[in-house]
Protein backbone atom coordinates (compact mmCIF):
# COMPACT_ATOMS: atom_id res chain seq x y z
CA UNK A 1 0.00 0.00 0.00
CA UNK A 2 1.40 3.38 -1.01
CA UNK A 3 2.23 5.79 1.70
CA UNK A 4 0.33 9.04 1.48
CA UNK A 5 2.54 10.87 3.98
CA UNK A 6 5.00 13.11 2.16
CA UNK A 7 8.16 14.99 2.89
CA UNK A 8 10.17 17.15 0.55
CA UNK A 9 12.38 19.97 -0.34
CA UNK A 10 11.93 23.69 0.28
CA UNK A 11 14.76 25.85 -0.98
CA UNK A 12 13.81 29.36 0.25
CA UNK A 13 12.47 30.66 3.54
CA UNK A 14 8.68 30.41 3.60
CA UNK A 15 6.03 32.18 5.59
CA UNK A 16 5.69 29.05 7.73
CA UNK A 17 9.12 29.70 9.20
CA UNK A 18 11.36 27.15 7.44
CA UNK A 19 15.08 27.67 8.00
CA UNK A 20 17.39 27.67 4.96
CA UNK A 21 20.58 25.60 5.07
CA UNK A 22 23.98 26.39 3.60
CA UNK A 23 24.87 25.36 0.05
CA UNK A 24 27.75 23.05 -0.72
CA UNK A 25 31.19 24.52 -1.48
CA UNK A 26 32.59 24.44 -4.99
CA UNK A 27 34.46 21.24 -5.85
CA UNK A 28 37.63 20.45 -7.78
CA UNK A 29 35.72 18.11 -10.10
CA UNK A 30 35.15 18.85 -13.78
CA UNK A 31 32.85 21.67 -12.80
CA UNK A 32 31.74 23.47 -9.65
CA UNK A 33 28.84 21.85 -7.85
CA UNK A 34 26.56 23.68 -5.45
CA UNK A 35 23.94 21.67 -3.65
CA UNK A 36 20.71 23.21 -2.46
CA UNK A 37 19.56 21.38 0.61
CA UNK A 38 16.19 21.17 2.28
CA UNK A 39 14.57 22.91 5.18
CA UNK A 40 11.93 21.27 7.38
CA UNK A 41 8.34 20.93 6.17
CA UNK A 42 5.49 22.36 8.19
CA UNK A 43 3.04 19.80 9.55
CA UNK A 44 0.21 21.17 7.42
CA UNK A 45 1.98 20.07 4.23
CA UNK A 46 1.85 16.46 5.42
CA UNK A 47 -1.94 16.52 5.55
CA UNK A 48 -2.51 17.17 1.87
CA UNK A 49 -4.38 14.39 0.11
CA UNK A 50 -3.97 13.10 -3.45
CA UNK A 51 -5.46 15.13 -6.27
CA UNK A 52 -8.51 13.67 -7.95
CA UNK A 53 -8.53 13.11 -11.69
CA UNK A 54 -11.45 14.54 -13.67
CA UNK A 55 -13.52 11.95 -15.50
CA UNK A 56 -14.82 13.01 -18.92
CA UNK A 57 -17.70 10.98 -20.33
CA UNK A 58 -17.79 10.35 -24.06
CA UNK A 59 -21.03 11.25 -25.85
CA UNK A 60 -23.36 8.37 -26.73
CA UNK A 61 -23.16 7.31 -30.38
CA UNK A 62 -26.00 8.48 -32.64
CA UNK A 63 -27.90 6.27 -35.10
CA UNK A 64 -28.72 7.65 -38.51
CA UNK A 65 -32.32 7.27 -39.73
CA UNK A 66 -32.89 4.51 -42.29
CA UNK A 67 -33.72 5.48 -45.88
CA UNK A 68 -37.53 5.34 -46.17
CA UNK A 69 -37.52 4.79 -49.94
CA UNK A 70 -38.33 1.20 -51.00
CA UNK A 71 -35.73 -0.53 -53.17
CA UNK A 72 -36.58 -0.68 -56.90
CA UNK A 73 -35.64 -4.37 -57.07
CA UNK A 74 -34.82 -7.23 -54.74
CA UNK A 75 -31.19 -6.89 -53.67
CA UNK A 76 -28.74 -9.68 -54.48
CA UNK A 77 -27.06 -11.20 -51.45
CA UNK A 78 -23.27 -11.06 -51.71
CA UNK A 79 -21.22 -13.13 -49.28
CA UNK A 80 -18.07 -11.51 -47.96
CA UNK A 81 -15.37 -13.95 -46.81
CA UNK A 82 -14.56 -13.71 -43.11
CA UNK A 83 -10.99 -12.62 -42.40
CA UNK A 84 -9.04 -14.30 -39.64
CA UNK A 85 -7.34 -11.62 -37.52
CA UNK A 86 -3.57 -11.76 -37.26
CA UNK A 87 -2.47 -12.27 -33.67
CA UNK A 88 -0.62 -9.35 -32.08
CA UNK A 89 2.83 -10.20 -30.77
CA UNK A 90 3.92 -8.36 -27.63
CA UNK A 91 7.68 -7.97 -27.35
CA UNK A 92 9.20 -8.21 -23.89
CA UNK A 93 12.44 -6.27 -23.39
CA UNK A 94 15.48 -8.45 -22.75
CA UNK A 95 16.87 -7.79 -19.28
CA UNK A 96 20.55 -8.04 -18.43
CA UNK A 97 21.55 -11.31 -16.78
CA UNK A 98 22.48 -9.57 -13.52
CA UNK A 99 19.48 -7.23 -13.40
CA UNK A 100 18.30 -7.13 -9.75
CA UNK A 101 14.62 -7.06 -10.71
CA UNK A 102 14.91 -10.62 -12.05
CA UNK A 103 15.41 -12.09 -8.59
CA UNK A 104 13.75 -9.70 -6.12
CA UNK A 105 10.11 -10.62 -6.65
CA UNK A 106 7.28 -8.22 -5.79
CA UNK A 107 8.51 -4.75 -4.74
CA UNK A 108 8.03 -3.36 -1.25
CA UNK A 109 7.06 0.07 -2.63
CA UNK A 110 6.09 1.26 -6.09
CA UNK A 111 4.94 4.65 -7.34
CA UNK A 112 3.96 5.10 -10.99
CA UNK A 113 2.42 8.52 -10.30
CA UNK A 114 -1.15 7.64 -11.21
CA UNK A 115 -2.68 8.05 -7.77
CA UNK A 116 -1.59 9.24 -4.34
CA UNK A 117 1.27 11.65 -3.82
CA UNK A 118 4.33 10.13 -2.13
CA UNK A 119 6.77 12.98 -2.85
CA UNK A 120 6.58 16.63 -1.86
CA UNK A 121 5.48 18.76 -4.83
CA UNK A 122 6.62 22.38 -5.04
CA UNK A 123 7.96 25.09 -7.33
CA UNK A 124 10.38 27.95 -6.63
CA UNK A 125 13.01 29.97 -8.49
CA UNK A 126 15.41 27.02 -8.75
CA UNK A 127 13.29 23.97 -9.50
CA UNK A 128 9.86 22.45 -9.91
CA UNK A 129 8.53 19.05 -8.84
CA UNK A 130 5.03 18.29 -10.15
CA UNK A 131 2.91 15.35 -11.28
CA UNK A 132 1.36 15.66 -14.73
CA UNK A 133 -0.38 13.06 -16.90
CA UNK A 134 0.80 10.09 -14.86
CA UNK A 135 4.44 11.16 -14.64
CA UNK A 136 6.51 13.14 -12.17
CA UNK A 137 7.99 16.15 -13.96
CA UNK A 138 11.27 17.54 -12.61
CA UNK A 139 12.51 20.90 -13.89
CA UNK A 140 15.87 22.55 -13.14
CA UNK A 141 15.19 26.17 -14.04
CA UNK A 142 18.78 27.42 -14.00
CA UNK A 143 21.90 25.90 -15.58
CA UNK A 144 23.97 26.41 -12.44
CA UNK A 145 24.66 22.78 -11.35
CA UNK A 146 22.59 23.20 -8.17
CA UNK A 147 21.16 19.85 -7.13
CA UNK A 148 17.71 19.94 -5.58
CA UNK A 149 15.60 17.06 -4.37
CA UNK A 150 12.21 15.98 -3.09
CA UNK A 151 11.97 13.29 -0.40
CA UNK A 152 9.39 10.60 0.25
CA UNK A 153 8.53 9.38 3.73
CA UNK A 154 10.09 6.39 5.54
CA UNK A 155 13.59 5.27 6.48
CA UNK A 156 15.44 2.58 4.52
CA UNK A 157 18.54 0.65 5.60
CA UNK A 158 19.22 -2.20 3.16
CA UNK A 159 17.39 -2.05 -0.17
CA UNK A 160 17.43 -1.91 -3.93
CA UNK A 161 16.00 1.41 -5.18
CA UNK A 162 15.31 2.28 -8.81
CA UNK A 163 13.93 5.16 -10.86
CA UNK A 164 12.80 5.02 -14.48
CA UNK A 165 13.09 8.39 -16.22
CA UNK A 166 13.36 10.12 -19.59
CA UNK A 167 15.48 13.12 -20.56
CA UNK A 168 13.40 16.07 -21.78
CA UNK A 169 13.14 17.67 -25.20
CA UNK A 170 16.28 19.75 -24.65
CA UNK A 171 19.34 18.50 -22.77
CA UNK A 172 23.08 18.04 -23.09
CA UNK A 173 26.25 17.50 -21.11
CA UNK A 174 25.78 17.21 -17.35
CA UNK A 175 22.04 17.95 -17.28
CA UNK A 176 20.90 15.18 -14.94
CA UNK A 177 18.33 13.52 -12.74
CA UNK A 178 18.63 10.77 -10.17
CA UNK A 179 18.08 9.66 -6.59
CA UNK A 180 18.92 10.71 -3.07
CA UNK A 181 19.05 7.88 -0.53
CA UNK A 182 19.92 7.12 3.08
CA UNK A 183 19.17 10.74 3.89
CA UNK A 184 19.27 11.13 7.70
CA UNK A 185 17.25 14.34 7.34
CA UNK A 186 16.06 16.60 4.55
CA UNK A 187 19.44 18.30 4.12
CA UNK A 188 21.94 15.49 3.46
CA UNK A 189 22.47 12.00 2.06
CA UNK A 190 23.89 10.02 -0.85
CA UNK A 191 23.20 11.29 -4.39
CA UNK A 192 23.38 9.21 -7.57
CA UNK A 193 22.64 10.80 -10.94
CA UNK A 194 22.67 10.07 -14.67
CA UNK A 195 23.39 12.66 -17.37
CA UNK A 196 22.03 13.47 -20.80
CA UNK A 197 25.60 13.25 -22.13
CA UNK A 198 26.09 9.67 -20.95
CA UNK A 199 27.80 9.69 -17.55
CA UNK A 200 26.91 8.94 -13.93
CA UNK A 201 28.19 9.89 -10.48
CA UNK A 202 27.79 8.90 -6.82
CA UNK A 203 28.41 11.51 -4.14
CA UNK A 204 27.53 12.62 -0.62
CA UNK A 205 26.52 15.93 0.89
CA UNK A 206 27.06 16.25 4.65
CA UNK A 207 25.31 19.36 5.89
CA UNK A 208 26.71 19.28 9.43
CA UNK A 209 30.27 19.75 8.15
CA UNK A 210 29.21 21.41 4.86
CA UNK A 211 31.20 18.89 2.86
CA UNK A 212 30.49 17.55 -0.62
CA UNK A 213 32.35 14.39 -1.66
CA UNK A 214 32.42 12.53 -4.97
CA UNK A 215 32.65 8.85 -4.07
CA UNK A 216 32.43 7.76 -7.70
CA UNK A 217 33.45 10.65 -9.97
CA UNK A 218 31.79 11.30 -13.31
CA UNK A 219 32.15 8.11 -15.36
CA UNK A 220 30.95 7.49 -18.93
CA UNK A 221 28.78 4.46 -19.59
CA UNK A 222 27.65 2.88 -22.85
CA UNK A 223 24.62 1.52 -20.99
CA UNK A 224 23.05 5.00 -20.86
CA UNK A 225 20.49 5.95 -23.51
CA UNK A 226 21.69 9.49 -24.10
CA UNK A 227 20.20 12.68 -25.50
CA UNK A 228 16.68 14.13 -25.54
CA UNK A 229 14.09 11.39 -25.18
CA UNK A 230 16.53 8.84 -23.79
CA UNK A 231 14.84 6.57 -21.24
CA UNK A 232 16.83 4.80 -18.53
CA UNK A 233 16.48 2.82 -15.31
CA UNK A 234 18.91 4.04 -12.65
CA UNK A 235 19.27 1.79 -9.63
CA UNK A 236 21.23 1.63 -6.37
CA UNK A 237 21.64 -1.42 -4.13
CA UNK A 238 22.62 -0.64 -0.53
CA UNK A 239 23.56 -3.56 1.71
CA UNK A 240 25.29 -2.41 4.89
CA UNK A 241 28.34 -0.44 3.66
CA UNK A 242 28.32 -1.98 0.18
CA UNK A 243 26.84 0.25 -2.54
CA UNK A 244 26.23 -1.13 -6.03
CA UNK A 245 25.03 0.98 -8.97
CA UNK A 246 23.00 -0.19 -11.95
CA UNK A 247 22.02 1.40 -15.25
CA UNK A 248 19.31 -0.38 -17.23
CA UNK A 249 19.97 -3.48 -15.15
CA UNK A 250 23.71 -3.49 -15.80
CA UNK A 251 26.11 -3.13 -12.87
CA UNK A 252 28.36 -0.09 -13.31
CA UNK A 253 30.12 0.07 -9.93
CA UNK A 254 30.44 -1.59 -6.55
CA UNK A 255 32.19 0.04 -3.60
CA UNK A 256 32.12 0.39 0.17
CA UNK A 257 31.18 3.58 2.00
CA UNK A 258 29.72 4.05 5.48
CA UNK A 259 28.99 7.79 5.52
CA UNK A 260 25.26 7.16 5.99
CA UNK A 261 23.73 3.92 7.24
CA UNK A 262 19.99 4.60 6.78
CA UNK A 263 17.52 7.34 5.94
CA UNK A 264 14.88 8.56 3.55
CA UNK A 265 14.92 8.42 -0.25
CA UNK A 266 13.84 10.82 -2.97
CA UNK A 267 14.40 12.12 -6.48
CA UNK A 268 16.75 14.88 -7.64
CA UNK A 269 17.43 17.09 -10.65
CA UNK A 270 20.09 19.59 -11.77
CA UNK A 271 21.11 21.39 -14.95
CA UNK A 272 24.62 22.31 -15.96
CA UNK A 273 24.03 23.15 -19.63
CA UNK A 274 20.33 23.72 -20.31
CA UNK A 275 18.18 26.22 -18.38
CA UNK A 276 14.80 24.63 -17.86
CA UNK A 277 16.11 21.08 -18.24
CA UNK A 278 13.23 18.68 -17.68
CA UNK A 279 13.19 15.03 -16.66
CA UNK A 280 10.07 12.85 -16.76
CA UNK A 281 9.84 10.06 -14.18
CA UNK A 282 7.58 7.09 -14.88
CA UNK A 283 8.31 4.95 -11.85
CA UNK A 284 10.09 4.84 -8.52
CA UNK A 285 10.31 1.45 -6.82
CA UNK A 286 12.24 -0.25 -4.04
CA UNK A 287 12.69 -3.65 -2.47
CA UNK A 288 13.76 -3.99 1.16
CA UNK A 289 16.71 -6.37 1.64
CA UNK A 290 17.36 -8.48 4.76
Amino acid sequence: MKRIMILGLIIAVSAAGCVPRASAPAQGDEQAIATLVAATLTASALDEGPAQANQTAEPAPTTEAADSAAPASTPTLTLTPTQTPTPTITLTPTLAAGDPVLSLGAPTFEDDFDGGVNFYLYEDSQASYQIEDGRMVLVAKKANSYETWSLAWGDLTNFYLEVTGTFGEECSGKDRYGLIFRAPDTSQGYLISITCGGSFRLSTWESDVEEYTSIKKWTSSLYINTGPGGTNRLGIRAKNSQLTGYINGNQVFELNDSTFSKGRFGVMVAASDTPGFTAYLDRVVYWKLP
